[in-house]
């Protein structure tokens, strides 16, 4: 791993030239989706301030493993942003929350439905003071419904939605990803467009919004092919029978001769064609589509005749759709994520990967290190006018 370096993106000319600069986000969610929600807006300028429980603060702190007394999820997650602890147990708490809302673009929590509205923080309330605010729900089955208050994590939610079902060799069982599908991609990822969508109208009516966005919804919603293909032919889809999930020797996983991995997807004739010509053996050009057993084999024959890097290199030049199965360590290596500048480095540290975004050809990375809880409370309290006298009084009440 020592090999491997991240370049630092120059990013845009100035901070002014982000998308999202000058807009304010209040992050009160916890552990991986919100999270990742709040980093994506951080990444393009916004300023991300993650309210915390005093004490306790984001989960995400305390997760192993470690470097030091800091969480590498932490580090990876909550870089580029600002943490205030505030206690919305007291009266003085709730009263500086909604003073710091008035004030702010974007508020995002994760709990489950009706806690905020108890806390006397729900949108209704915050709204008052700020009817442009958007309001982010991030939770796992969404505000209403039979599994509104029902406790999950990210394999409850793609088994629900029929998403882990479906991954898997054939006849084998279901294989739990090792990417939270549903915390990155339902929660993190599409409550971040519909904080984006939500800005927009704000920006165009002044009227703030409501953002329901649930982990199963945001899952169920990637089924967007395999569910039209069930809803038009009432057919099921198997693991390991699809068309792109192995049912064919054009599209699937290959062990070579080291025990290595190998990517091909060639589905179109002339990449496959390429393929199998180059590995000798052209009479399986006729096989592209051939789910049979035999067909398979063949392949797989081939494939273990030589190790993982001798079929890349050979293959290297040819239009073939083959490609390795990478490690983290080879991932972080390979020349395009180095050319892309896709390790975000802070003072010399790795702290996980950057933004996926470009815009104008400028990568917006906010690099500055994860905060330590409750770093930047009094900073950020004189920002709404809170004086020493009055810091020191919402201390003295733990509300902060």
């Amino acid at each position: 791993m020592d090999e491997i370096r991240a370049e630092k993106s120059t990013g845009p000319a100035g901070v002014g030239e982000r998308p999202l600069a000058g807009t304010r986000v209040l992050d009160l969610t916890r552990l991986l989706p919100g999270g990742y929600c709040t980093l994506l807006l951080a990444d393009m300028g916004a300023d991300v301030i993650k309210v915390e429980e005093p004490g306790k603060g984001d989960y995400i702190r305390w997760t192993p493993p470690m470097v030091g007394e800091e969480s590498t999820a932490h580090r990876a997650l909550n870089r580029g942003k600002r943490s205030i602890t505030l206690n919305l147990k007291t009266p003085e708490g709730v009263d500086v929350l909604k003073r710091l809302a008035v004030g702010t673009d974007v508020v995002v929590e994760s709990f489950r439905p009706g806690v905020m509205d108890r806390l006397g923080v729900g949108f209704e309330a915050l709204r008052e003071g700020n009817p442009a605010l958007v309001y982010c729900a991030i939770t796992g089955y969404g505000q209403d419904g039979p599994y509104r208050l029902r406790a999950g994590h990210d394999i409850n939610y793609i088994g629900y939605a029929g998403v882990l079902g479906i991954i898997g060799p054939r006849g084998g069982a279901p294989a739990v990803p090792g990417v939270q599908i549903g915390d990155i991609g339902g929660g993190g990822m599409a409550g971040a467009i519909g904080i984006l969508a939500a800005l927009l109208k704000a920006k165009l009516s002044g009227v703030g919004s409501f953002v329901d966005t649930s982990m199963r919804d945001g899952v169920v919603s990637w089924l967007s092919i395999h569910g039209g293909d069930f809803l038009a032919t009432g057919e099921l889809s198997k693991r390991g029978e699809m068309r792109l999930s192995g049912a064919f020797p054009c599209y699937r996983v290959y062990r070579a001769g080291d025990g290595k991995y190998l990517t091909v997807g060639a589905l179109e004739t002339q990449f496959w064609r390429a393929l199998c010509e180059a590995m000798g053996a052209p009479e399986m050009v006729d096989e592209q589509f051939n789910g049979d057993a035999a067909a398979h084999e063949k392949m797989e024959s081939l494939f273990a005749s030589h190790s993982r890097d001798e079929w890349l290199d050979r293959l290297a030049d040819l239009e073939t759709c083959v490609g390795p199965v990478n490690d983290l360590e080879e991932a972080f290596r390979d020349p395009q994520v180095v050319h892309r500048r896709l390790v975000a480095e802070v003072d010399g540290e790795r702290y996980g990967p950057s933004s996926p975004m470009r815009f104008d050809g400028e990568q917006l990375v906010n690099l500055t290190r994860a905060p330590g809880m409750g770093e930047h409370t009094a900073e950020v309290l004189a920002e709404i006018g809170v004086d020493e006298a009055e810091l020191a009084k919402l201390r003295e009440a733990r509300a902060v």
